[in-house]
């Protein structure tokens, strides 16, 4: 068995390395450039196959964004196992600040100037602190503002696709997620009490424990 691990919007694996996976072979797949026009769908299984060719069992797990992404990658691929990180499962999930991106066209705005400009702004609203704003910086400094845009552009116009009934979806999210509002998402596996957008830094112990639990059953 084998995990992979996708992470959110404007993130790298390092959103992921308070997790305790260390008992199992895991791989990281970090953001790559989309190309011109391309689907979110199309850009999951370009994504997904840049990952180490394996015969064992897959299990995704996706922060935000990246679980968005696992979905894409399911609907085409054999995929045991899908762990939604403060996610979203269908579009009725997503608040309407990101439904109004496309008709205003707001990703235009969407840089790694501006994100990283006003998040003082932004930053603590979302349960950002010293140390993860730092973080954050650091991650989304190494994205292009091509890719940000595409990404914002496809999160806010995103349909779920057909899941396969084989692979098995579970979820985490935290109570305080004012980036995808917990009260909008359908009923979690794992309720992260006052965790925020970024819980899977904040309460990687707990999260850690439910994922070592449900992977083996």
């Amino acid at each position: 068995m084998r995990i992979i691990l996708i992470p959110g919007l404007g993130y790298d694996d390092r959103i992921f390395h308070n997790l305790d996976l260390s008992d199992y072979e895991i791989e990281y797949l970090n953001w790559i450039e989309p190309l011109k026009n391309e689907d979110i769908h199309d850009y999951a299984q370009r994504l997904f196959a840049t990952a180490k060719l394996a015969t064992q069992k897959t299990i995704l797990i996706g922060h935000s964004l990246g679980g968005v992404v696992s979905q894409e990658i399911a609907s085409a691929n054999q995929i045991e196992k899908i762990i939604l990180v403060s996610s979203i499962s269908a579009r009725k999930e997503l608040p309407f600040t990101f439904k109004i991106v496309k008709p205003l066209r707001l990703d235009r705005f969407f840089t790694k100037g501006f994100c990283v400009k006003s998040i003082w702004f932004w930053g603590k609203y979302h349960g950002f602190t010293a140390e993860t704003t730092k973080l954050f910086k650091s991650m989304i400094g190494k994205q292009t503002n091509s890719y940000l845009q595409w990404a914002f552009r496809a999160l806010s116009t995103w349909k779920a696709p057909k899941v396969p009934k084989t692979t098995k979806i579970l979820r985490i999210h935290g109570t305080n997620d004012r980036t995808l509002p917990y009260k909008l998402v359908q009923k979690p596996d794992l309720i992260i009490k006052n965790g925020s957008h970024i819980c899977v830094i904040d309460e990687a112990s707990s999260i850690s424990e439910f994922i070592k639990k449900n992977i083996q059953e």
